[in-house]
């Protein structure tokens, strides 16, 4: 299986279209259909549900796809890496992130670090943390940025000074919007969107209320994975969402505040990355500034 070829079929399921791929490629039809169809052969199976003016993927097509735009990208990466050698520092960082202040700390660093070193890039992914790990340990990531609880065993990492704030969004005008604290009593009555993460559940709900509540028997209206979209159900008044301090505009005009729990449960964040792996001069550079100025 050549690279080229995995190129080749990454156009064709981003056209869905033979012809349209082509045109983009710079090769002719029949060139790229046969180098398809000998793809097929080789792995045997059908990538594409074929008609006359489509392409859709099949099954085994898109998992291919995953695959082939994992391993494109760590080539593509590996090239960067070694290109940058000539050039000094330089090159892209990849940082993934959920949403915490933390990462405003992060963030300095390479601005500060892209001052002096203006050829080095980054690419920023935000997803929640079972996302952000995952595309870490398939090598789409250098760093991730992830709340505890963490299994830092599989990691090197950094613990970033910032802490932030557990508590509850809810709506300004609705029932919750004056209280200045909540308590487990409370949290059991309120309607609540509760955070998609699976891996581990950034706040254990049994030891904060002392067992008082339990996770099954509170209210829970959904979930989701990043806090924007929840933000309308908020302002509805349909629903509390539970997460940290500062992810939302919370003042007057939002219609939203964040009421903290209450006792205060203080979350920490830590910049992680693979064990054992060669890291480019530009993630070198970066990580021994943020282990400076932690």
């Amino acid at each position: 299986m050549e690279l080229r070829t995995l190129r080749y079929f990454l156009a064709v399921a981003r056209e869905e279209n033979m012809t349209e791929a082509a045109n983009v490629l710079h090769v002719t039809q029949p060139t790229l259909s046969r180098q398809i169809a000998d793809l097929e052969r080789e792995l045997g199976v059908e990538l594409f549900e074929r008609t006359n003016r489509s392409c859709a993927l099949t099954g085994d097509g898109m998992r291919l796809r995953q695959r082939a735009e994992e391993i494109l990208a760590l080539v593509d990466q590996t090239e960067s890496e070694m290109g940058d050698q000539e050039l000094g520092i330089a090159g892209n960082i990849r940082i993934g992130a959920g949403e915490t202040q933390a990462m405003s700390y992060v963030l300095d660093t390479f601005a500060a670090l892209r001052r002096d070193y203006p050829a080095v890039t980054i690419e920023l992914y935000t997803g929640n943390a079972d996302a952000t790990e995952e595309r870490l340990e398939r090598g789409l990531l250098d760093f991730a940025l992830l709340l505890e609880p963490v299994n830092l065993d599989k990691y090197e990492w950094v613990r970033i000074p910032q802490t932030d704030r557990a508590g509850v969004a809810v709506a300004s005008d609705g029932p919750w919007g004056a209280f200045d604290s909540l308590t487990p009593t409370d949290l059991a009555k309120m309607p609540l969107l509760l955070s998609s993460r699976t891996s581990n559940k950034a706040i254990d709900l049994v030891a904060w209320s002392g067992g008082r509540i339990d996770p099954e028997d509170l209210n829970v209206v959904g979930c989701f994975d990043l806090i924007g979209n929840a933000s309308h159900l908020i302002r509805s008044g349909a629903a509390c969402a539970m997460g940290i301090d500062h992810l939302l505009q919370v003042d007057a005009s939002s219609q939203m505040r964040f009421v903290p729990l209450d006792p205060p449960i203080e979350i920490a964040s830590f910049l992680v990355w693979k064990k054992y792996r060669l890291r480019s001069r530009a993630c070198e550079e970066f990580l021994n500034r943020l282990k400076r100025k932690a």
